[in-house]
């Protein structure tokens, strides 16, 4: 279920053609004070029904105790990727982040045999990869989709301290330099 919640990110591209990114960006804004002020209330033991049973849902055993900031970080990254960079790239940005990490997890879960770091594998990584390539393919050039994807599946493969946050804004930076340098 977790990586539902992940998967969910694909639609931010779609709203933001349908409507407007700015209208994205309100939205996306409101949605996490709501989530900040649910936590605040959860932890003060006077939780939210619906939202908080979905939120412990999502959550793992080990985060329900304290504050749970991780879909703060997926939300903060992906609305710092809409101001901070060109539309195609964004989209291509947020859709690395939202495919790559969780098919990277189930793939690797399922399939991986190769260890490189940790828990992370291999087939992991490739299927991550593969996935988040094919998507931001559809949206920039294969070249600069590889450029994105490369760099935002390291930041997951390494393991950095929330790569929620970190895929998409090194995603852009990586494909808007690449961009740069073709020109």
């Amino acid at each position: 279920m977790r990586k539902v919640v992940h998967l969910s990110a694909l639609l931010v591209p779609l709203l933001c053609e349908l409507t407007s990114k700015s209208v994205v960006l309100a939205l996306l804004s409101m949605i996490t004070i709501a989530y900040v002020l649910e936590e605040m209330l959860r932890l003060k033991h006077r939780p939210m029904p619906i939202i908080t049973r979905f939120t412990l849902k999502m959550s793992r055993h080990e985060e329900r105790s304290s504050f749970i900031i991780r879909p703060i970080y997926l939300a903060i990254g992906i609305i710092l990727t809409l101001i901070l960079y060109p539309s195609s790239i964004a989209y291509s940005s947020i859709c690395i982040a939202a495919i790559g990490d969780p098919v990277a997890a189930i793939m690797g879960e399922k399939f991986g045999r190769r260890h490189i770091i940790g828990r992370k594998t291999m087939e992991g990584f490739a299927a991550g990869l593969t996935a988040s390539f094919l998507l931001a393919s559809v949206i920039v050039s294969p070249l600069i989709a590889a450029v994105g994807s490369v760099g935002a599946m390291s930041m997951e493969l390494v393991d950095v301290p929330d790569d929620n946050l970190t895929m998409p804004i090194m995603a852009g930076a990586l494909m808007t330099f690449a961009t740069l340098a073709l020109r």
